[in-house]
């Protein structure tokens, strides 16, 4: 009897120590980003990595899951988990997951970086292990931090009602020939009426676009872009033709109302022209982030995007009154000329 009571004790003990041990919770906040053979990153891969580290991950590790409470709440179950875009970071195709690995007080994510032209591809994002209140302050300061731009946000779109940055300017006509671009399947033409001072080009250049559900770049399938060659130079703040033979459907209402930050100065039924509100963290205050026109076609099962999206670090901080509505309405000059002659 003495002996059943000893080992009855002896399990329940086992038990509560398994219970403490499946229960216990370990907390980690995202570090660092670098190269596994420590080179820095440049140009548009350094500011690619910038991004993923202002998402500010922290996470608590938990009965063999990850369970994220910022940027928002998530959980991802470690024996599955294979890929960056379990983190929402769902625009990087081209960011191939390869591993994980704990250590003591470290949680490193390892994956290849194939977007970029240097050698060293393997990169690895660096979580640390903090304590709880530590980690409980890190959430409270950010979320705090959260509301503050969004008041700053909506307290600039108020102001800008009331005296808006845009004026689009009346039309003048141009003469227009007509040419014909093709999507990635070659089944079809598409043939345009465009203005006779511009040239469309097929573009190998590194662009990435979302459009809805619909993905357009170089690292995605089902897709192809066209640049406008035109006199007047304006380089990567000029118009461009995206395509994509993707199956997802595109709404344009759907997809401005799906952009809090975007307003609106002149809407149609597929053609829309406005800017949209971003925050300047360096400064620490809302400000207009870009001036866009979009203009929408569906040829066949083909999606045609005349997109132009110019933003204020482009402009070198040239007045936005001046040389953006300046860039803007040759945008939408343009893009107002452009026109499907068939869908056949």
């Amino acid at each position: 009897m003495k002996n059943i009571i000893i080992l009855s004790l002896l399990f329940t003990s086992l038990t509560t120590l398994q219970s403490s041990c499946q229960e216990k919770e370990t907390y980690y906040r995202i570090k660092t980003i670098y190269r596994e053979d420590h080179e820095p990153f440049v140009g548009l891969t350094a500011m690619s990595m910038e991004e993923i580290l202002d998402y500010n991950f922290h996470f608590v590790r938990k009965n063999g899951s990850l369970h994220f409470d910022y940027p928002k709440k998530l959980e991802i179950n470690l024996d599955s988990f294979t890929n960056l875009k379990q983190l929402d970071i769902t625009e990087k195709d081209y960011y191939e997951m390869y591993d994980y690995t704990f250590h003591r007080s470290s949680f490193l994510i390892k994956f290849k970086d194939n977007a970029t032209s240097s050698k060293s591809k393997n990169t690895i994002i660096e979580f640390e292990k903090v304590d709880k209140e530590q980690y409980d302050q890190d959430i409270a300061e950010a979320f705090a931090y959260e509301r503050e731009v969004q008041n700053k946000i909506i307290s600039l779109k108020a102001s800008l009602k009331k005296q808006p940055p845009i004026k689009l300017l009346p039309l003048e006509k141009l003469t227009t020939k007509v040419d014909t671009i093709f999507d990635d399947t070659y089944d079809s033409d598409i043939i345009l009426q465009i203005p006779e001072q511009i040239a469309l080009y097929e573009s190998g250049d590194l662009k990435n676009e979302k459009f809805g559900d619909i993905k357009i770049g170089t690292f995605k399938d089902h897709s192809k872009i066209y640049d406008i060659e035109h006199a007047e130079d304006y380089g990567l703040k000029q118009l461009t033709i995206w395509v994509s033979t993707d199956p997802a459907g595109f709404d344009m209402k759907k997809f401005v109302a799906g952009n809090e930050n975007m307003v609106l100065v002149k809407e149609e039924k597929d053609n829309v022209v406005g800017y949209t509100i971003s925050y300047d963290f360096e400064h620490d205050q809302a400000i207009i982030g870009s001036f866009f026109s979009l203009k929408y076609y569906q040829v066949g099962k083909t999606h045609l995007f005349i997109y132009g999206n110019v933003t204020a670090s482009q402009m070198k901080n040239a007045p936005h009154d001046v040389e953006m509505n300046k860039i803007l309405n040759f945008n939408y000059l343009i893009s107002e000329h452009i026109t499907l002659i068939s869908n056949n």
